[in-house]
């Protein structure tokens, strides 16, 4: 409750009690000031009979003793003597009035002290009662209990103007402490205590700033470890380590191309620095203009005047088709008529697979770009030998795609998230698809689903076989990945938000949704509704493929994350990259102060989960802890006492 409605409750109280108080003790003091006059005036009266009985006989008393008793309110007189005997006795005829007949009427018993023995009885309307419960008297007591009511409702109202200023500080800090950072610093004109709020103005903005150069320099840092400062692009250290990650996993190929442009460094004395600057700004923005088309794919600046491209999970048929797409895009570029169009660019294509090294593979590229420059003119070459091409046509992806969807989806794997001190965090949900004996990964077909719109169709399936496994492990919590195109499409989130209301708020909790960093800092607008959905029915959210982009780790602070995970390319021999070491140290550092808890991914060695523990990362997951596991749907469910990762 709120400083100033328990303020304004006691200060009502109090009043509200004196009321009652003040109008409770008039009354007793009325009631008793009263009966005793009231004592007084009765042995007055019974005075006045003792002496009568000296002089008159009872008979006598009819003609004056009536007169006196409706003067004086009595409606029943009795005398009687030593003997109890009665001498005389009067009853009034007198109708009581209307408000005499809402309480008793009164009587005492006065002895005549003239007369030893005898005793009179009088019963009489109390007229102190009479008079507290009277029109008059209780039309006065209603009117101060309304006026103390409106000058009640009067100070409620004005102390709530005074403390309105205090409200709007209290307001604004539950939402500083709710971790809300956005549209509180700066304070309303009306907050007091001014110095308090002057003080929180202040420590925001200096909260503010730390936290923009906390960004800046995180973005620096992964600027380092992963890109380069002329283009913004890759550089070949984050390259290399990308194409070994990708290297090592199951069934790995695809393409790699060497992309050779002129001598930058040379055409300056010829053309300017500032000619030379925009015809690499162009070059740039063609080449990323072209890669971004195909998901998955990676542009990086190998060497000075050396642009490499990662395809993975492509054929030499698309790559040939790329280099021809670019070799055409030189003849739209306005470039400036002194500069030659017809030796601009040279492309190396070669294909790899799984079991090669990332040094066989560029130099493979190198000799092919090579090879492209001694034919002269703009153009590409092709390294068929290296390497048998084993990629799908985009038919085929289609067919074994659209027949994994109608029989039931994706097979389901675990693979368990282990904390520092052994114990399970989370078990993963992995997905893997077959085509014959073939057992695909997430990078090689994901790309395709979304490429051919079946996002939304594979998600569902996904989560269908997945929500059930929550009553298999009723302890554990679950991760899954779901797609940001599935998402953002409205139809979807009612229907997870249906399946998500069919369990318990006590299942839900041990959701985990994994979003790739780069999707949730490129849509963070559009997934804020969703993410808002989602954390109001109690399920969690985790960041997977940290690293892999060079954004803001803003998203850090402004969204309900629990786990982020690191991209497997930082982790591969972290232990020898002093470069992923600082991205991870800068990671954590970003983490303090929250409840987010930092992981690693695919960790395969005991000098990688060394170093990581090192840097403070709190949990991982990989080859080292664990392989993946398959999940059977028709087996019983796993028994706590022989509960494995």
């Amino acid at each position: 409750m709120r400083f100033t409605a328990r303020l304004s409750i006691f200060i009502s109280l109090l009043v509200f009690l004196t009321m009652i108080l003040a109008l409770l003790t008039s009354m007793v003091s009325i009631y008793f000031v009263g009966e005793n006059k009231m004592e007084k005036h009765w042995h007055a009266l019974a005075s006045t009979v003792d002496q009568a009985l000296i002089y008159q006989s009872p008979a006598v008393y009819d003609r004056w003793l009536p007169v006196v008793m409706f003067a004086t309110g009595v409606h029943q007189l009795t005398i009687t003597d030593e003997k109890d005997k009665i001498i005389y006795t009067h009853t009034s005829e007198s109708k009581p009035d209307f408000w005499e007949r809402f309480h008793n009427l009164s009587s005492t018993e006065l002895i005549l002290q003239q007369h030893p023995g005898y005793s009179m009885s009088i019963t009489y309307a109390n007229p102190i009662l009479s008079t507290l419960f009277s029109l008059p008297i209780l039309l006065a007591i209603v009117t101060v209990i309304v006026f103390i009511s409106l000058v009640m409702f009067w100070w409620v109202h004005w102390l709530k103007q005074q403390f309105r200023g205090l409200l709007l500080l209290e307001e604004r800090s539950l939402r500083i402490l709710s971790g809300e950072r956005e549209g509180v610093t700066t304070a309303d004109v009306h907050e007091w205590p001014v110095n308090t709020s002057a003080a929180i103005d202040s420590l925001l903005s200096d909260l503010k700033n730390m936290s923009d150069e906390r960004v800046r320099m995180d973005k620096l840092i992964r600027a380092f470890a992963a890109q380069d400062a002329q283009t913004g692009l890759s550089n070949r250290l984050f390259f290399d380590n990308h194409l070994a990650t990708q290297l090592e996993e199951p069934n790995a190929h695809g393409v790699v191309m060497m992309i050779r442009l002129p001598e930058l460094e040379l055409m300056v004395e010829e053309y300017g620095k500032e000619s030379v600057d925009e015809l690499l700004y162009m070059l740039v923005n063609m080449l990323s203009t072209f890669i971004m088309r195909h998901p998955a794919a990676l542009l990086a600046r190998y060497f000075s005047n050396d642009f490499s491209v990662m395809l993975p999970h492509r054929s030499l048929k698309e790559a040939d088709a790329i280099g021809a797409q670019l070799v055409n895009a030189i003849g739209t570029l306005p470039l400036l008529p002194n500069i030659a169009k017809e030796s601009l660019i040279h492309i190396g294509i070669c294909a790899y697979r799984q079991g090669q090294t990332p040094e066989q593979i560029m130099d493979n590229a190198e000799q092919a770009a090579r090879t492209a420059v001694l034919q002269g003119s703009n153009g590409w070459f092709i390294d068929e030998n290296q390497v048998t091409n084993v990629a799908r046509g985009s038919v085929r992806w289609r067919t074994l795609l659209e027949k994994m969807l109608s029989q039931g989806g994706p097979d389901l794997y675990y693979k368990p998230a282990v904390m520092v001190n052994g114990d399970l965090n989370h078990r993963e949900i992995l997905i893997r698809i077959h085509d014959g004996n073939d057992v695909l990964q997430p990078s090689e077909f994901m790309p395709l689903v979304q490429q051919f719109g079946l996002s939304e169709r594979f998600d569902r399936l996904v989560l269908s076989k997945t929500l059930p496994l929550l009553d298999r492990w009723p302890t554990d919590t679950i991760a899954v990945s779901v797609t940001v195109d599935s998402l953002l499409k409205h139809s979807f989130q009612i229907w997870l938000r249906d399946q998500l209301l069919e369990k318990a708020k006590s299942y839900r909790k041990r959701i985990i949704f994994e979003l790739a960093e780069a999707d949730v800092c490129q849509y963070s607008d559009r997934l804020r509704p969703v993410i808002r959905l989602l954390h109001a029915l109690g399920c969690r959210l985790g960041i997977v493929q940290a690293g892999l982009t060079v954004v803001s780790t803003i998203y850090i602070k402004t969204m309900p994350i629990e786990v982020i995970k690191l991209h497997p390319g930082l982790v591969r021999n972290i232990d020898r990259r002093p470069e992923n070491q600082l991205f991870v140290d800068s990671l954590v550092s970003a983490c303090e102060g929250t409840h987010v808890v930092v992981m690693a991914a695919s960790v395969r060695t005991q000098h990688e989960w060394e170093t990581l523990r090192s840097r403070g990362v709190s949990g991982g997951q990989g080859e080292f802890f664990a392989r993946p596991t398959p999940i059977p749907f028709l087996k019983e469910k796993n028994s706590r006492q022989k509960r494995h990762f």
